[in-house]
């Protein structure tokens, strides 16, 4: 099986282990088209083309970028991302929310290339925002064209049919590689109780409830990240010399070794809203998954995160949650953590297990590979009878993804 994805924007080294788990399947070949990457990808990118051979990329140019405009769904492909495969995929996979310019982008090219073969499409969005045009003309263009999705979260699936996405659905989370995320033994002799964060130093993400927080109680606290509050932790290192450290961002092999150092991995995110589109338009921002959590608790590393957006759905029962905003009852939670060991080891416990049940994406690759695997034999079955000569369904002729749904449903 052929799978061609499309994605843009700088995080997209955060996909790099999927990317992995799909080409270390037997008989999967990946052909991967990226814009508008950061160097980090690059780098990472060109690990896995050395270490698959099934594994391809092409880090194409770009229009109107993200530090352009603030905002991923404005990043525009220079180039037919067709053209890159050097055969036909069986299958095309679209990173990206049913809004992005690049998504819609990669669906026409791809529905002028290969008429018949299925689109599948990632979806973060929690939250029902209307925005402005003409993104809502694109997302139902975008709805129209899609076999498959994978929301990541039910929220995100609600999302998707509060939007009138008609298609089948699979919810698929974020994942989580378990060979390089485990749990790695440091010593602890004469080592403070540590809380460590991971991730952008932005108002959503809670910094200073963490950091006051941290202070009540008088607990060591170790940031990770970069971002525009740099300068509030920085200050807070002045007045608590050796309590509170910030280290620059760090790749993913070298992680696990600092969040096996924490007692305690906090998201204390808050929900704000921005304007980072159109300065008229307010965008709620709410936590869409939290994946810090999961490499936190991969690595056996107990968690705790506020209640705003999917952070208790990933926590599920294996951490604790907090009303967003409230530093004082973080205090307390990370408080009944470090005064009860065996309590933080049942934590660590059940974050393991939750990982292996929900979050190993070599799990998540091969539910993926599933859907697709059906989607490319229906395909190829109605080509052999000639019902997806066009692009579009013709009038009264169910549509592909009516079609899986049935079967799904179904229980096929």
């Amino acid at each position: 099986m052929h799978v061609m994805i499309t994605v843009v924007g700088a995080r997209t080294e955060h996909w790099t282990e999927l990317f992995a788990a799909l080409s270390d399947r037997p008989g999967v070949a990946v052909t991967l088209v990226a814009a508008d990457v950061s160097e980090v990808s690059r780098v990472e990118l060109g690990r896995l083309a050395e270490r698959f051979s099934n594994f391809r990329h092409h880090i194409v140019p770009h229009l109107l970028g993200e530090k352009r405009t603030g905002h991923m769904a404005s990043v525009l492909f220079r180039t037919d991302v067709s053209r890159y495969p050097l055969c036909p995929p069986d299958v095309v996979h679209i990173i990206g929310e049913a809004s992005y310019l690049s998504t819609w982008q990669a669906i026409r090219s791809c529905r002028r290339r290969w008429p018949g073969v299925p689109i599948t499409l990632y979806a973060a969005q929690n939250i029902v925002i209307r925005f402005p045009m003409p993104f809502p003309t694109i997302e139902r263009r975008t709805y129209r064209q899609v076999d498959h999705a994978f929301p990541i979260t039910p929220a995100a699936l609600y999302v998707l049919r509060a939007k009138t996405y008609p298609g089948a659905a699979s919810v698929v989370p974020l994942g989580v590689d378990t060979e390089v995320f485990r749990p790695r033994r440091v010593p602890v002799d004469g080592r403070r109780f540590t809380v460590g964060f991971v991730g952008r130093l932005e108002a959503h993400k809670g910094v200073s409830d963490l950091l006051r927080a941290a202070e009540s109680i008088d607990c060591d606290v170790t940031f990770i990240g970069a971002g525009s509050l740099r300068p509030l932790v920085e200050q807070a290192a002045r007045q608590r010399p050796g309590k509170v450290t910030i280290h620059p961002w760090v790749d993913h092999h070298h992680l696990p070794d600092h969040l096996s150092r924490m007692d305690v991995l906090a998201l204390p995110s808050v929900e704000v809203v921005q304007r980072n589109v159109l300065p008229w338009v307010g965008i709620p921002l709410r936590e869409q998954f939290g994946r810090v959590l999961v490499e936190a608790m991969a690595c056996g590393t107990p968690v705790v995160g506020s209640d705003v957006g999917e952070i208790p759905h990933v926590i599920g029962s294996a951490g604790l949650t907090y009303p967003a905003g409230d530093w004082s009852m973080l205090a307390d939670c990370l408080t009944r953590i470090r005064n009860d060991p065996g309590w933080a080891a049942a934590l660590s416990a059940s974050g393991l297990a939750r990982v292996a049940d929900l979050f190993s994406w070599a799990r998540i690759a091969e539910a993926m590979c599933a859907v697709w695997s059906g989607l490319g034999d229906r395909a190829s079955g109605d080509r052999a009878s000639g019902e997806l000569s066009e692009s579009a369904p013709r009038p009264g002729q169910p549509s592909l993804a009516a079609s899986v749904a049935h079967r799904l449903e179904a229980g096929s």
